[in-house]
């Protein structure tokens, strides 16, 4: 069972911290971060967690009010405090926690804390992971320094998975995006974005031509200033040719 958890903390070195050592203890988990309360509820909307280790102490919106928040939602995630302080721990499981751990983490606290989240999400019924299309065709991307930027689907040449991300390429410039390529797949296959490798999903508005390789497969050509060049598979040509009557 792949549990997706969220780590919302405003200090980077704690939230690296944090998800060194469950990757330790777990490396199935499927992890993500937020800097703050607004970024993670952003993230929460797009892709829902199973659970989420969230730090109290944090500017505007802080975890006790963002827990109260979370309550108020048809399948709330599984909340776990994670702080530099006791004193908030009647609060929290007024709140409904379903734990409360305190920095620096002990991995051996944490491995038990995971192991009864484990037992508690075993059985739950199993949610959706394909995220909902959005009421507009735009995709939030985000920048070296971690803002993010709203593009249109049609400004996307092609998204690529590569060293365990995930890159949209526009006109502007290659872009982090944190959603799965399976999960963009469903996301913009309604846009004229197709799978052409395992590692690629294009938009065939900005293909500029289809070369024949060898052994069935093709290149790719976009229509992007380096005329980028991407492979395609016998398997994907076949898909495509079924998407575009391609004979």
């Amino acid at each position: 069972m792949a549990i997706k958890v969220l780590i919302v903390d405003d200090e980077a070195p704690a939230r690296g911290e944090l998800r060194f050592i469950l990757e330790t203890l777990n490396p199935t988990l499927i992890l993500d971060e937020a800097r703050n309360g607004g970024e993670a509820l952003t993230l929460i909307e797009q892709n829902p967690p199973d659970v989420i280790f969230l730090d109290i102490n944090m500017p505007a919106l802080n975890g006790l009010s963002m827990a109260s928040l979370l309550r108020n939602l048809p399948d709330p995630p599984l909340i776990v405090f994670a702080t530099a302080y006791h004193d908030h721990a009647v609060k929290a499981f007024e709140l409904e926690a379903f734990d409360y751990i305190v920095k620096p983490f002990d991995e051996k606290r944490l491995a038990k804390t995971l192991e009864r989240i484990e037992k508690s999400l075993r059985g739950r019924p199993v949610k959706e992971t394909t995220p909902q299309p959005a009421t507009i065709a735009k995709l939030w991307l985000e920048q070296d320094n971690e803002n993010r930027i709203l593009v249109d689907y049609s400004d996307i040449y092609w998204c690529e998975a590569s060293d365990k991300k995930v890159y949209a390429h526009t006109s502007s410039g290659k872009f982090a995006v944190r959603y799965t390529l399976k999960e963009l797949e469903s996301l913009l296959s309604g846009y004229d974005f197709a799978r052409v490798h395992k590692s690629h999903l294009v938009n065939l508005n900005h293909v500029k031509e289809v070369v024949p390789w060898f052994s069935g497969n093709y290149l790719v050509r976009m229509n992007d200033a380096a005329q980028t060049e991407l492979s395609m598979s016998r398997r994907y040509a076949a898909h495509l040719k079924g998407l575009t009557g391609w004979r």
